[in-house]
């Protein structure tokens, strides 16, 4: 079986589900037409927000044309069997059209939420045209079935151990650099999201905490000045073997609540058992089942429990340790590459 996968191949998890996808044999080759159009394109899509809507119009008329141009050339190209998009990546429901008419299976993997993500017009159409939707959150599952798109399944991805791992052989030079015992690596808002990601964290900054982000978390340090000191303003994406050699030189990293997430588990939170990390975690409904008959998870409900959960698992690295492994293992067992690639098949009538 021949798959295209479309995605941006800047994203730790391209890698991820290329892997899973390719199980059993089956070719899979990553699109991302980012490498196709220009820079200059690419930046001023970026901007055409703030254009009236009829400039945008104009402008994705073009530059949406372009991309399924391309698009229609490589899957002539390579006869595939299954696209696998990742969000939208710009598709335009007659090139949806055109490949069903080919018998080609489609199918959509949701990072972000279609309803909230303004990242395409046809966000939702798109997804008319599918074979099957996956989607990480139980409440977007919800949404979506709602609007009377049937074909739609709660799926996480399984632990990220081919980019996030133990380092057994991580040298001291790395070590005494990246060491805390606190990591945050993400990005803040400008908006109300900004301020609540900046207060989460303030429960952490009385411990040696780190935040790598970008500038936009200057913003709130007038009103969490405590969380000054800890930043580090980074001005792009952190290479992945760096970043997993700072999630191995930390104890805890923290996981706040997303604006599009609202019931599922940020990625960060796999990320970080992968790497032998504890997320601690911003609790969230889909998390009692996913981590299933653990009752000591630790997910907080009110943030005011933050400072006392810390004390005891940095002053209990043992007790700390062995949460990490039976969360571990919990997810290993409901979202192996295996189980996660026959469940996807299933579901696709493959």
């Amino acid at each position: 079986m021949k798959i295209l996968l479309l995605m941006p191949n800047k994203y730790g998890i391209a890698q991820s589900l290329a892997n899973i996808l390719s199980l059993r044999g089956s070719e899979c080759l990553d699109l991302d037409f980012r490498d196709y159009i220009k820079k200059w394109q690419l930046a001023s899509n970026v901007q055409m927000f703030r254009f009236p809507d009829k400039v945008r119009i104009l402008w994705e008329s073009y530059y949406y044309t372009a991309i399924n141009r391309w698009y229609k050339r490589q899957f002539s190209a390579h006869h595939p069997d299954l696209v696998f998009v990742y969000n939208n990546e710009m598709l335009l429901p007659d090139t949806l059209s055109w490949l069903k008419e080919k018998k080609v299976k489609v199918a959509f993997y949701l990072g972000d939420n279609p309803l909230y993500t303004p990242t395409s017009r046809h966000n939702l159409t798109v997804l008319e045209y599918a074979d099957a939707v996956f989607v990480p959150d139980t409440f977007w599952q919800e949404q979506l079935k709602k609007i009377g798109l049937p074909s739609v399944f709660h799926l996480l991805l399984p632990l990220a151990e081919d980019l996030y791992f133990p380092v057994t052989n991580l040298g001291a030079i790395d070590h005494e650099q990246y060491k805390t015992e606190i990591l945050y690596v993400g990005m803040s808002y400008n908006n109300s999201w900004g301020y609540k990601k900046a207060r989460f964290l303030s429960y952490f900054s009385d411990y040696d905490l780190q935040i790598h982000g970008n500038k936009a978390w200057k913003r709130w340090f007038k009103h969490f000045p405590a969380l000054r000191s800890h930043f580090v303003e980074n001005k792009g994406l952190i290479p992945v073997e760096r970043l997993n050699k700072m999630y191995n030189c930390t104890k805890i990293i923290p996981v706040d609540g997303n604006p599009g997430i609202l019931h599922g588990i940020h990625l960060r939170a796999i990320e970080a058992l992968s790497a032998g990390a504890l997320p601690l975690m911003e609790w969230n409904a889909d998390m009692d089942f996913i981590f299933e008959g653990i009752t000591d998870l630790p997910a907080v409900k009110d943030y005011g429990i933050i400072p006392e959960m810390l004390g005891y698992y940095l002053n209990n690295d043992g007790k700390r340790r062995e949460l990490v492994d039976r969360m571990t293992n919990s997810y290993r067992r409901r979202y192996s590459t295996e189980m996660v690639f026959n469940f996807i098949m299933e579901k696709l009538g493959i």
